[in-house]
């Protein structure tokens, strides 16, 4: 079992990595005795995995009847849902001393935690991911939100937990694909801040053979480089940017794409593979680092394939990124592995590379396997 401890917020707060993770203790210490709540969750998350946790916050005096159920995946992050748990918090009378258990993947817990930050100006959350991609990255740093058909994670606010439990044996349920999803964000704080989880992905075939103690290892890796440089930076004014390395492709393509064809992970992939090939084209990345990040990340698995159609969109999406400061974007390339830079550039000459690339990409079409 793993402790990563984030000073990000008004007040610090664990995360808690490794089996077993859920006990009365911790829960109590984050939410207190005899405090009131309302659990969010989805309908697949609470039929794999809810008897466990109903236990758990059983134990901790939580009335688990106060239980909401949002869909998986982006449904959970339209303006729909999100004024249905608003809704759903006021009619069980929830007040500011009370809290909300966000217990599912990346979506619930953005969608949880908005509610969480709006609902009376602000109450106290909990993060119980059950996703790698969870795990490693939506459940840590504050960032809560829900998505416009413009754009995702345009409407959103900065909100810290008031603790993390990522259970590694709910991975086990986790359909390969969405495991994968996960590796592309670790791989992403590899290329950031770390060769040795570089090596790990590398020597466990994408992770796909890790132990369970490896699995462990990457996961707190991945967040205790992301808490550090959310410590630096809460609200992205500085160096927490770098964590959006192959984001503005990558939301560009699941906008485009109505959040349907590809996981953010493998959307992600795309947009760093991206990020290096400019890099490279604009001479800030070598050809033989290019060559051997752009290795690595196919290295990583097999991806739902860009077609030509989406091209245009991604295009046309990219220009509503919200790193985008008036006519100028912020792209995060890297000189090297563990050297990345922030790079500004004009936003329509931005995504006029971001059309071509893609354009280049369906052509190759070197993902064609389907799932």
């Amino acid at each position: 079992m793993k402790r990563v401890r984030v000073s990000a917020g008004r007040t610090p707060y664990d995360v808690w990595i490794g089996e077993g993770v859920l006990n009365r203790a911790r829960l109590r210490s984050a939410v207190g005795d005899g405090a009131d709540g309302i659990l969010i969750s989805s309908k697949r998350v609470m039929d794999l995995h809810g008897e466990a946790l109903v236990r758990a916050l059983r134990d901790a005096g939580f009335n688990s009847r106060r239980t909401l159920l949002l869909p998986d995946g982006e449904g959970a992050k339209t303006p729909r849902a999100f004024e249905r748990t608003l809704q759903a918090m006021a009619k069980a009378g929830l007040d500011r001393s009370s809290f909300v258990i966000a217990f599912g993947g990346g979506s619930i817990g953005d969608s949880a935690g908005f509610a969480a930050a709006t609902y009376m100006r602000g109450i106290r959350f909990v993060q119980i991911p059950t996703t790698l991609l969870s795990m490693v990255d939506s459940s840590v740093g504050g960032k809560t939100g829900i998505n416009l058909p413009s754009g995702k994670n345009l409407v959103g606010s900065f909100h810290q937990p008031a603790l993390v439990l990522a259970d590694v044996s709910f991975l086990r349920t986790l359909p390969p694909r969405e495991k994968q999803s996960g590796v592309y964000e670790i791989l992403k704080c590899g290329l950031l801040k770390s060769e040795r989880l570089l090596d790990l992905i590398a020597n466990t075939r994408g992770l796909r053979r890790a132990t369970t103690s490896q699995m462990e290892t990457a996961i707190e890796g991945a967040v205790r480089i992301k808490a550090r440089i959310v410590e630096r930076d809460e609200r992205e004014e500085g160096d927490r940017i770098l964590l959006n390395l192959g984001h503005t492709l990558g939301h560009a393509l699941e906008a485009a794409t109505a959040y349907r064809v590809f996981t953010h992970g493998e959307a992600i992939g795309y947009g760093m593979e991206f990020a290096v090939d400019l890099g490279e084209s604009l001479g800030i990345t070598s050809a033989a680092s290019a060559r051997l990040m752009r290795e690595t990340i196919l290295k990583v698995g097999i991806r739902a394939p860009i077609r030509p159609e989406m091209a245009t969109l991604a295009q046309r999406a990219s220009l509503t990124d919200k790193k985008r400061q008036g006519g100028h974007l912020r792209e995060i390339l890297l000189g090297r592995p563990q050297r990345p830079l922030v790079h500004r550039m004009d936003a329509q000459d931005f995504a006029r590379a971001t059309g071509r690339w893609l354009t280049a990409a369906a052509a190759r079409n070197t993902d064609t396997s389907s799932f």
